[in-house]
Parts: structure tokens; sequence; C-alpha cells
């Protein structure tokens, strides 16, 4: 998938009767293809699988890439191949689980904002990445986005985009 994108983007260019998703199309098949074979394991021993979300520091896989593209790339088929860009960009986390499966979710921008603030490691836990996202939303009820938030961390956690949280120092 690498080299066939490599091929569009450098070599073939645009054809007449070329899908517009077609370069969108052949990213997202690398990416899944990258995913899979990448050789890296997490570092379990620094996460508690079972922290607090909210009170602790949730840490990301680092088999998982944040992407947006103008086309819904994971639900094109024969049936499905629109012509026009979506109105709003398709977000996806693509990851690898720890049993090796690749897997993808649809989010929308708050969740990809706070996938965003999850990736800087300067955030101190789950809370301060959600009061931050209630802040910039200047949401009258805070609270509200926190614990809406929890669950988004908690069904991250389920698939392991979220390995967990980091462990206290000793």
């Amino acid at each position: 998938p690498r080299e066939f994108l490599q091929y569009l983007e450098d070599e073939r260019g645009e054809g007449e009767g070329d899908p517009s998703f077609m370069r969108e199309l052949a990213h997202y098949e690398w990416v899944e293809l990258a995913l899979s074979i990448d050789e890296r394991d997490p570092d379990l021993d620094a996460v508690d699988r079972d922290g607090d979300l909210l009170e602790r520091r949730p840490v990301l896989t680092p088999l998982y890439w944040s992407l947006s593209y103008r086309f819904p790339v994971h639900r094109l088929s024969p049936r499905f191949t629109p012509s026009e860009p979506a109105a709003d960009p398709t977000r996806l986390p693509v990851y690898r689980d720890l049993d090796d499966e690749v897997g993808f979710i649809e989010i929308n921008v708050v969740t990809a904002r706070l996938l965003e603030l999850l990736a800087d490691d300067s955030i101190a836990s789950g809370r301060a990445a959600l009061e931050a996202i209630a802040e910039e939303l200047n949401h009258p009820q805070p609270e509200t986005v926190v614990s809406g938030g929890l669950e988004i961390l908690e069904d991250l956690r389920n698939r392991q985009v979220i390995l967990g949280t980091a462990k206290a120092d000793n």
C-alpha cells in the first residue's frame, strides 16, 4: 500500500475518471498495514491498566494514529462511492490492540481534541484534559463535559486506544 500511495502521489497524478477519494483511501489502507506490521509493543510495565482515568494521566497506546479525511474512507464500498467530500472531515483514530487486531473509531471534533490533549505528556489527568475542553468550548456546565468525557475515556480504554494510566512514581 505505501508503494501504491507513493506512485499516486509522485508519479501518476490525478487521472480522468479517478474517484476523488482515491488518495485518501490508499493512505488509509497503508496506515492499516503499517500498524499491523509495526514491531513495537506497548510498555505495559509503566501503565496501571485499571487506573482512574479522571484523576490520573491516561496513557495512549503508541500503536495509534489520529487521522482526518475529507471522505469517509472506512465506509467506502462498491455501493457507497461519494463523488463529493463530506461536509465535515471524517476523524478516525486507527489503532492496534494488544491482540494485534487493527481497528478504528469514527469520532467527533471534541473526542479528537481530547486525544490531542492526551498525547501531550504535560496533561496531568483526564480531568485536566476534559476541563480544558470545557473551557475551550466555553461550556456553561464543565462537569457535564467531564462526566460525558469519562464515558469516552472508558470506551477508549475498552478499545485499547488508552492502555490505562501512568503509574505513580515510586
